[in-house]
């Protein structure tokens, strides 16, 4: 069944590239991102490029994480054994590759290749791994099974996880998927409730799996004093302040939550609103929103020490700054999950002990959710009417807040350890 549901696969891949192809080349020409390592996506890597791949004096580890999320997710392991081996690192997004870029300019960061056979072979050609590592649910046939059953390479899924939403669609392409996991060498899965829809899936024994944790509890960083103290001054925010963040927030939520806002202002007319899209490109469409409501509010992105922030409502269009601003909060609700996104990551703001609240739609984080809930470090709701109520209860009840908080941070102590089980699996699967 394998090979046969892999030869429907590849046809399907070349029908669909030949149908299609008028399509994504109208895409390629108006999306400017989209042509972004088009070429390495083709296996056709620059010169520079090939030479680096060729000069291999150690064993070669291949670490693909597809965008931020999943970069963030092991930028600490890599530290730990670039010093042994040839990290290289291959993402699938723009800003993914920047990202992987700007934090190890010393590594070779290259774009992940399409998952056609011939182009597939080509880059295995000129990489030569001796470990491919990748992160939470990247599952394609092709390579995963050139990588492992071509060329004898061990590949192994870390920080794996798989939604019940995700687990759903598979079920359509069982026949696809299930020879695709059992190729893998090894999945370190998230969770058991991860873990469990995995082994459904492919059919897994219980010594091809492991449930290793969450890296994304290892790997939260401390917030720069001077940078907090900075940025306290430009967003005008002082000790005992109440700042409501609203976190990484999509298009379609900025209108209900700032309604939300504006109600609880009524009854907490000291309220401070920190408004952070997760895309900063999206502030004209922020902005009209403010606009319309009449609100008066400032970007970040036009502050400075000299003229820092004089309002209540500012909109954070700045990246890497969100961890310093949770650390300036008092709560923060979290975007994406109001809408049938998935929700947003909210150990960061728990990191900073300070409880979180977000709505029906955590399903890519359903693991944190349910321990966020069942811990008693925050809460999840359903309506803008919950959402106030829940802000109004931990603004009026001190003692509660400070029992939330103290469980947030507890919460993230006891889920630690993913990344030591992660090293000693590297190591395991590598030439010593």
């Amino acid at each position: 069944m394998g090979f046969l549901s892999r030869l429907i696969y590849n046809c399907l891949l070349w029908l669909g590239l030949v149908i299609l192809s008028p399509l994504w080349v109208a895409y390629l020409a108006s999306v400017p991102k989209a042509r972004a390592g088009l070429k390495s996506k083709l296996g056709m890597y620059p010169d520079e490029l090939k030479k680096t791949f060729s000069r291999k004096s150690k064993p070669r580890l291949w670490f693909h994480a597809v965008s931020v999320g999943e970069f963030n997710a092991i930028k600490t392991l890599i530290p730990h054994l670039s010093d042994y081996y040839d990290v290289v690192i291959s993402t699938t997004t723009q800003t993914g590759q920047d990202l992987a870029l700007r934090t190890f300019p010393q590594l070779t960061v290259f774009y992940f290749p399409y998952d056609f056979l011939w182009v597939i072979d080509k880059a295995l050609r000129h990489i030569q791994p001796d470990l491919v590592v990748i992160t939470e649910t990247e599952l394609w046939p092709n390579f995963i099974h050139e990588v492992t059953q071509v060329r004898g390479v061990p590949l192994i899924l870390i920080n794996g996880r798989l939604s019940q939403r995700s687990f759903k669609s598979y079920q359509w392409i069982t026949p696809l998927i299930k020879p695709c996991l059992n190729e893998i060498t090894h999945l370190y899965m998230q969770s058991q409730a991860d873990a469990d829809r995995m082994v459904r899936l492919g059919q897994l024994s219980p010594e091809q799996w492991t449930v290793a944790g969450n890296l994304k509890f290892d790997l939260i960083p401390t917030v720069d004093e001077d940078k907090q103290t900075q940025l306290a001054h430009l967003l005008n925010i002082h000790r005992g302040d109440t700042v409501l963040t609203f976190a990484s927030t999509h298009s379609g939520e900025d209108l209900p939550l700032l309604e939300s806002y504006l109600s609880l202002k009524k009854d907490f007319p000291e309220l401070k609103l920190i408004l952070a899209p997760r895309h900063p490109e999206r502030l004209p469409e922020i902005k009209t929103i403010l606009n319309n409501k009449a609100v008066s509010y400032a970007v970040r992105s036009q502050l400075s020490a000299t003229h820092p922030n004089q309002q209540d409502v500012l909109v954070l269009d700045s990246i890497g700054e969100l961890l310093t601003v949770y650390s300036l909060s008092s709560i923060a609700v979290m975007g994406g999950s109001f809408i049938e996104r998935g929700g947003q990551n909210p150990l960061e703001p728990l990191s900073q002990g300070i409880p979180v609240v977000f709505g029906p739609h955590m399903h890519n984080f359903s693991e944190i959710s349910r321990l966020v809930i069942e811990g008693g470090a925050g809460a999840q709701v359903q309506t803008q009417d919950e959402l106030i109520n829940a802000v109004t209860s931990l603004l009026t009840q001190p003692e509660i807040y400070q029992m939330i908080s103290e469980k947030g941070l507890q919460l993230i102590e006891n889920n630690r350890g993913a990344k030591a089980i992660i090293l000693k699996a590297i190591g395991n699967h590598l030439p010593a």
